[in-house]
C-alpha cells in the first residue's frame, strides 16, 4: 500500500488527487488517506472486472454511486446497496458487476499485522464528535471550519469543528486499531 497523498488541508477531495491504474491495470482510483498499515481510496468500476489482490489485508467497499454494485466473493454475489458497506479479505477471489454503468466506490483496505478496521456509516446532522483515523462523507452538505467537504472527500482527524448542514449527511468513520502484542511478563 503506496502513500502518495501528502495534502495539508483538513479536507482531502477526489479532485486533489491524480488518478492511479489498479494493480491490476483494470480500473482507476485515487488514494485520499494512507499510514503505514492502511490506505483509503476513491475506485471507478465500470461493467464486470476483477479486483487486484492484496495478500494479508482485509477490505472494506462502500458504493457512492446510487446503483450500487454486485461483488462476487469467491463464487458467491452479493448486491450491495449505496451507502452500505461489504467486507472481504485481500485474498478472495472478487468481481465487480455495475452492469452497464460506473459506480465509484470506497475502499478502506488495512493489512492485518497492522490491526483491525473498525467502521461505522451514520446520519448525521449537526457537529460531529467523532474519534476516528478518518471520516468519509458519503452524502450531505459537511463543513470543516467553513470548508465544504463534498461526497467521496475525506476528513483527517485533526479536524476540531465539523459541522452538517443538510439534513441527509451520512458519513463513514474509519479506524485501524493496532493488534494488542503481547509483552513478556517479568
Amino acid at each position: 500500500m503506496s502513500h502518495g497523498t501528502r495534502v495539508k488541508s483538513l479536507i482531502v477531495r477526489p479532485t486533489d488527487v491524480a488518478p492511479q491504474a489498479w494493480a491490476n491495470g483494470l480500473g482507476v482510483t485515487r488514494v485520499l488517506a494512507a499510514r503505514p498499515g492502511w490506505r483509503i481510496s476513491l475506485a471507478e468500476i465500470e461493467g464486470r472486472m476483477p479486483f487486484s489482490p492484496f495478500l494479508g489485508a482485509d477490505r472494506l467497499l462502500i458504493p457512492l454511486s446510487p446503483a450500487g454494485v454486485a461483488l462476487e466473493i469467491n463464487g458467491r454475489v452479493s448486491r450491495v446497496p449505496q451507502h452500505s458497506a461489504i467486507t472481504f479479505r485481500g485474498e478472495d477471489q472478487v468481481f465487480a458487476d455495475t452492469g452497464s454503468g460506473r459506480v465509484t466506490v470506497v475502499n478502506l483496505m488495512a493489512r492485518r499485522s497492522s490491526g483491525r478496521m473498525q467502521w461505522a456509516i451514520r446520519r448525521v446532522s449537526g457537529a460531529i464528535a467523532e474519534t476516528a483515523d478518518a471520516i468519509v462523507v458519503l452524502a450531505g452538505r459537511v463543513e470543516v471550519r467553513g470548508e465544504v467537504a463534498p461526497p467521496g472527500a475525506v476528513i483527517r482527524p485533526d479536524a476540531r469543528s465539523i459541522a452538517v448542514s443538510s439534513p441527509d449527511a451520512s458519513i463513514a468513520i474509519m479506524r485501524v486499531r493496532e493488534r494488542r502484542r503481547d509483552r513478556p511478563r517479568l
